[in-house]
């Protein structure tokens, strides 16, 4: 249930400290566990770059 919130956290735009906050870490290296990004993920990122600027 952690993985499904953070990743869906983290997939909807939230920032990883924040994530961070809302489980209860102190560090953002925990917060890693819950949120492995896709291929997909990394491509939309990627895209978001090219296309703010």
């Amino acid at each position: 249930m952690r993985h499904t919130f953070a990743t869906s956290l983290v997939r909807g735009g939230t920032d990883l400290v924040t994530v961070a906050e809302l489980l209860g870490h102190a560090r953002l290296e925990t917060v890693r566990i819950y949120t492995q990004p896709t291929e997909d993920d990394k491509i939309r990122a990627l895209n978001h770059l090219i296309t703010d600027e």
